[in-house]
């Protein structure tokens, strides 16, 4: 397959294959799939959903009429549009969900690893259905959710609903009146070949596989039964897909040791923080401690200031009680020597009259002239 050099670059997350960085049996198992479907494709208009990078539309693109290839990631498309390119065959982005052709547009549509990432699945379908051409066909494949792989895998966080074989048959038959399953599985093998190319049929396969249960369902759907072209494909891997397989594994492995190297520093510097932390906590306790005895002692020395002050007022007090006695007794005193002047006072200015009639009576003039001049004053 040949593609010309990609000024888009994709980076494998997960979501979808993107040559030279899926990791290879995941590649194998997708192109097995398209080179499955290609033996529907010849002179037909095909359409693939969730074309991803488009390895696998230009697969179908080598015998059909017309394929378009559409995704909802706008990177994706222009990736698959930079290194893919052939006169009969077109990318655009678009939703499955809501699909920008004419009714009955297509012979074939392929939706491979896609329907378990619709939440919508029901609608999805019924848009197929209305693009497809009336005898048009669909093969489409999702993983088994039941599958062997599943306890030893991550979740995949963009799936949002898998599907088991039963539920899978009664998702497909609302819309195509017939539904083939087809089984994938993943496995391991062995082969013993001449230095010549194998003529066809004159391959042996030997399967010494215990049954087990599908990793991934294949549907091929449509109005009549579709007969399979072959009953078991095989995509066989070389002994550099499993050296590919073995440096997979060893760099998962180095990848992991580095993962843990890396949890050990980081755990080694959390181990330093948490003490750094620690020990700035005790510095910072200590010193509240000190604060609070700090703030003990202040209201220690407080509360005797304030028993000494309420001493010394309450001896102000009783003193100012004293002395408002005092002074309440000599106002009492005064008080009684007024009484006993104004007493005086009245009793003077009453018999006044009488004194001055009296003193004349009893001393004369003369006798007042005589006394005053004895004492050298003059009258």
């Amino acid at each position: 397959m040949q593609f010309k050099k990609m000024e888009q670059d994709l980076e494998f997350s997960g979501e979808r294959v993107v040559p030279g960085k899926t990791p290879p049996f995941l590649v194998l198992e997708h192109l097995i799939r398209y080179r499955f479907a290609a033996r529907f494709a010849r002179g037909r208009k095909i359409l693939d959903i969730g074309c991803g990078a488009g390895y696998g539309t230009s697969i179908l693109a080598e015998t059909a009429a017309l394929v378009v290839g559409i995704d909802n990631a706008p990177e994706a498309i222009l990736f698959a549009r930079e290194s893919y390119c052939r006169p009969n065959l077109h990318f655009a982005v678009s939703d499955s969900r809501a699909l920008a052709f004419r009714d009955q547009s297509f012979d074939l549509a392929v939706m491979f690893e896609v329907i378990e990432h619709i939440p919508e699945q029901h609608q999805a379908l019924r848009e197929i259905r209305r693009v497809l051409t009336p005898d048009g066909t669909l093969i489409l494949s999702t993983p088994n959710i039941a599958r062997p792989t599943r306890g030893i895998e991550e979740p995949n966080p963009y799936h949002a609903r898998e599907l088991s074989e039963d539920e899978l048959r009664e998702l497909l038959r609302p819309h195509f009146a017939q539904v083939q399953l087809l089984y994938q599985h993943e496995l391991s093998g062995s082969g013993i070949q001449s230095a010549v190319a194998p003529t066809p049929g004159s391959t042996e396969v030997l399967d010494f596989s215990a049954h087990s249960a599908a990793k991934y369902f294949v549907g091929v759907c449509g109005a009549r039964p579709a007969e399979a072209p072959v009953e078991r494909v095989l995509g066989v891997g070389g002994i550099d897909h499993q050296i590919a397989i073995a440096q997979d594994l060893r760099q998962t492995q180095q990848d992991v040791e580095a993962l843990l190297r890396q949890r050990e520093e980081n755990e080694r510097a959390y181990a330093e923080n948490l003490a750094a932390h620690r020990r700035d906590l005790n510095a910072k306790q200590e010193a509240i401690e000190a604060l609070l005895h700090q703030r003990e002692e202040n209201e220690r020395a407080y509360a005797q200031n304030l028993a000494a002050h309420r001493e010394v007022i309450q001896t102000l007090e009783r003193k100012l009680r004293e002395e408002i006695v005092v002074r309440d007794r000599q106002i009492a005193e005064l008080a009684n020597q007024n009484a006993a002047r104004q007493m005086e006072l009245d009793w003077l200015y009453r018999w006044m009259p009488l004194n001055k009639l009296a003193r004349r009576l009893l001393y004369g003039k003369n006798l007042r002239k005589r006394i005053m001049a004895k004492l050298g004053m003059r009258s």
